[in-house]
């Protein structure tokens, strides 16, 4: 899926959006399945690829992806993976904005709330009259 991408964090460090609205990169989006861990867990690995290309990362890969919310744009989160030498990488909390089209910042999606302690119980929804 050919779409603008931009990156909102800097070695697991969060960006101003100002900052980062001009890194938006155009690229082909892959989100693909692979087991994870000793476990094989399904997890899924996502890749900015160069259009037209079925190797060539644009960006360095995210494991662990998962799209935390789809409105004019789509959130995606994960771990970035950045290769040092043979066998070492660097892992850094990573989110990534991707749109069909260049878009302002203030039309980001934001990261959604995370619900507080519900124990599904609401006084107000009570029928029992006291």
């Amino acid at each position: 899926m050919l779409l603008v991408v931009y990156r909102l964090r800097r070695g697991g460090q969060r960006q101003s959006r100002t900052d980062m609205a001009n890194e938006g990169m155009r690229g082909d989006l892959r989100l693909d399945l692979y087991e994870s861990g000793w476990g094989g867990r399904p997890s899924f690995i996502a890749r900015l690829l160069k259009p037209g290309s079925s190797t060539e990362e644009l960006l360095p890969q995210m494991v662990g992806a998962r799209v935390l919310r789809v409105r004019e744009a789509m959130l995606i989160a994960g771990m970035e993976q950045i290769p040092r030498g043979r066998k070492s990488v660097e892992r850094y909390r990573q989110t990534w904005v991707c749109s069909p089209n260049i878009i302002a910042p203030d039309r980001w999606p934001g990261v959604p709330a995370r619900p507080g302690h519900y124990t599904g119980f609401d006084p107000a929804e009570d029928d029992i009259a006291y």
